[in-house]
């Protein structure tokens, strides 16, 4: 039961940016004459991104695994492992 609640707590968090996405792709699916080549088009993006965000979890573990964002007391830190984040993920999702 506990990993119900879970995964029910964790939809809640993104329930606005699921709701975006189902809405983007219903607007996609709707207004493109090839709906497989648009529903093609939005499914590799969503790759892209999610292959971003697989890479930049890697990169900043395997670089900077002592940033702890919960004990660290430097600003920096916490900047520099977003803008690692950022980067990687907009590199992907534009095409590599």
């Amino acid at each position: 039961m506990p990993i119900v609640k879970t995964i029910i707590w964790q939809l809640k968090r993104v329930y606005f940016e699921l709701l975006m996405i189902s809405g983007l792709g219903v607007i996609l699916f709707l207004l493109s004459g090839d709906t497989k080549m648009a529903m093609d088009m939005f499914l590799f993006k969503a790759l892209l991104v999610s292959a971003g965000v697989v890479h930049a979890h890697i990169i900043r573990n395997l670089i900077f695994p002592y940033i702890d964002f919960n004990k660290s007391k430097d600003p920096y830190h916490k900047v520099m492992i977003i803008m690692i984040y950022a980067v990687v993920i907009f590199a992907w999702s534009r095409g590599g």
